[in-house]
């Protein structure tokens, strides 16, 4: 730092050695411009941010129409807007920085020197517009310009490794809009390079950690290779070391990190990870300032995660925070945004869960709303659709299960078979849909009493629960869906081994809910209704009096509950 205090030093000395009318004065505007936005990028004083700006302007009007140094100069002042914008949001900001990057792109010809940069430079302004605005038409732009951009720097260029990382971005951005591997494939392959090209000591190296973090981290949500996430976390977490406490971009790597943790958690399930996923997502967001253009992804990744913890534990304050921040991340995400499905998405499940908790009927109504724009906002081959098709399912089953409208319960299994369609074998997601499905068939044999359902329940329910072994957080789920499958097939079909599985996974599945836990009442009222069973057909005391035990301490929680 000490260089570049001194750097900044010297270069306003030399500003004010070339006075108005000075010939190289906009060269000097220029270098101190540079130098400020520099020391901003490092501190992130606003201050410095600001003045770079201001130079920069003063040094454009020094270059006029035919100026040798316009087009670097409409570059500089763009990438300064640029910068301002995602700090503070100013859409007047971004659409201007896209005006000068044009016109420095349409000064630098095909075998100008300076050609790449403006087509670097052009392309994240277009970018980031299509991250708040949802044009294709600028994502797909902004991809044929990094494409370009990295073809005139070649191995051994020194600006390669940024192009490499933007096309990157592009291209993983646009995956997550249409599904399509070889964008996230090709997109891992250029991060890797850049890693490389950013070796220890690299002042860039956190960012490239960083992208190349999110690419696996994206590629595990689809494939379930657990080597994918678990190398995101490392990467993310050395990129956090080397973003310490007054970095401008820590808040960036903190909620990076945040994400891959909280779906470690959702996979293995230990505590831990859910915890410091909490802690990295509040530090992100206070270091955030508000009008920050990202605001709404930081606000989603610290509610998930207390969606989580409270589904575990209980604490009805995680549910009503996670809420809230569900609710204005919506409301940064209006008609257009490209990230408004997951918002319409997450702040569903939220109020799905409130319901089930409060049974507040217009929790459950606005779920099923917001269930279905986010499943029309995301059509066949976005790679976000199964989610979608098992949320809305799993609303609308709940509405049946209050209402008794057979259209809801039909609906859901429709939705739920295409959802399990697009998780096959190996799928991370998987066991959730079968479970869901399961879950559903079986409730419609309660209803119409067709066996088939109930045969497919069963299969789909053994399945859900091999894929969640001994430590995985939704085990008690499935231990108690299978044991309730078992139950009723018992009661059907009259084989002993049925019912005795039954209590046996009644046990595990109570064992896993302790006290606090939202959904023990439930396996509570589940175990003694198998006990009792079990008496009546065997006459032992024992299990009557352990009916009646676990019948009290379920009245006694006086939750709302269903099964």
């Amino acid at each position: 730092m000490a260089d570049l205090d001194e750097a900044i030093v010297l270069g306003r000395e030399a500003l004010e050695l070339r006075p108005q009318g000075h010939p190289d004065r906009s060269v000097s505007l220029d270098n101190l411009g540079a130098y400020l936005s520099t020391h901003y990028d490092q501190l992130g004083a606003m201050a410095d941010l600001d003045e770079a700006i201001v130079l920069a302007r003063e040094a454009l009007e020094l270059c006029p129409q035919g100026h040798p140094d316009r087009s670097t100069f409409l570059n500089n002042l763009g990438a300064y807007l640029s910068t301002r914008y995602e700090q503070l949001g100013a859409m007047a900001d971004l659409d201007e920085a896209i005006v000068l990057d044009q016109e420095a792109l349409e000064l630098c010809p095909q075998g100008y020197h300076d050609r790449s940069m403006s087509l670097g430079s052009l392309g994240v302004s277009l970018s980031t517009r299509y991250d708040q605005l949802g044009a294709m038409a600028d994502l797909d732009e902004a991809i044929v310009l990094a494409r370009e951009a990295l073809e005139l720097r070649p191995q051994g260029h020194p600006d390669r490794s940024t192009s490499l990382n933007n096309l990157g971005l592009y291209l993983s951005t646009r995956y997550n809009q249409l599904g399509a591997m070889a964008d996230l494939d090709e997109a891992i392959v250029l991060a890797r390079e850049a890693l490389e090209l950013r070796p220890q000591g690299h002042p860039d190296r956190s960012l490239s950690l960083n992208c190349l973090a999110v690419h696996l981290s994206t590629r595990y949500n689809q494939l379930g290779a657990m080597a994918d996430l678990d190398e995101a976390i490392v990467l993310d977490q050395e990129a956090l070391e080397l973003r310490p406490q007054g970095h401008p971009d820590r808040s960036f790597s903190l909620n990076n990190l945040t994400r891959p943790l909280w779906t470690r958690y959702n996979q293995l399930g230990a505590m831990a990870d859910l915890d410091v996923a909490i802690v990295l997502g509040r530090e992100a967001l206070e270091l955030l300032p508000q009008g920050h253009p990202d605001r709404s992804f930081f606000l989603n990744n610290l509610a998930r995660p207390l969606w989580t913890r409270y589904n575990q534990l209980g604490a009805m304050a995680d549910l009503d925070e996670a809420f809230v921040l569900g609710r204005e991340a919506l409301e940064l995400r209006p008609q257009g945004h490209p990230a408004r499905s997951m918002s319409l998405d997450s702040l569903g499940t939220y109020l799905s869960t409130r319901y089930k908790q409060l049974g507040a009927m217009a929790d459950l109504d606005e779920a099923i709303v917001l269930g279905r724009e986010a499943l029309e906002l995301r059509p066949q081959g976005h790679p976000d659709r199964s989610t979608s098709l098992n949320h809305l399912g799993a609303y609308l089953s709940t509405r049946y299960n209050q209402l008794g409208a057979m259209a809801d319960l039909d609906e859901a299994i429709v939705l739920d078979q295409e959802a399990l369609e697009l998780r096959p074998q190996g799928h991370p997601d998987r066991s959730l849909s079968l479970n869901c499905l399961a879950v559903h068939l079986s409730t419609r044999y309660d209803q119409l009493g067709e066996m088939e359902d109930l045969d497919e329940a069963f299969v789909l329910g053994r399945e859900a629960l091999e894929l969640r072994p001994q430590g995985h957080p939704a085990r008690s789920m499935s231990l108690d869906s299978l044991g309730a499958y078992l139950s009723t097939r018992y009661k059907q079909l009259g084989a002993m081994a049925d019912l005795d599985e039954a209590i046996v996974l009644g046990r595990e599945a109570l064992e896993l809910r302790p006290q606090g836990h939202p959904d023990r009442s439930t396996s509570l009222n589940n175990l003694g209704a198998y006990l009792l069973t079990r008496y009546d057909q065997l006459g032992a005391m024992a299990d009557l009096d352990e009916a009646i035990v676990l019948g009290r301490e379920a009245r006694a929680r006086s939750k709302f509950n269903y099964h």
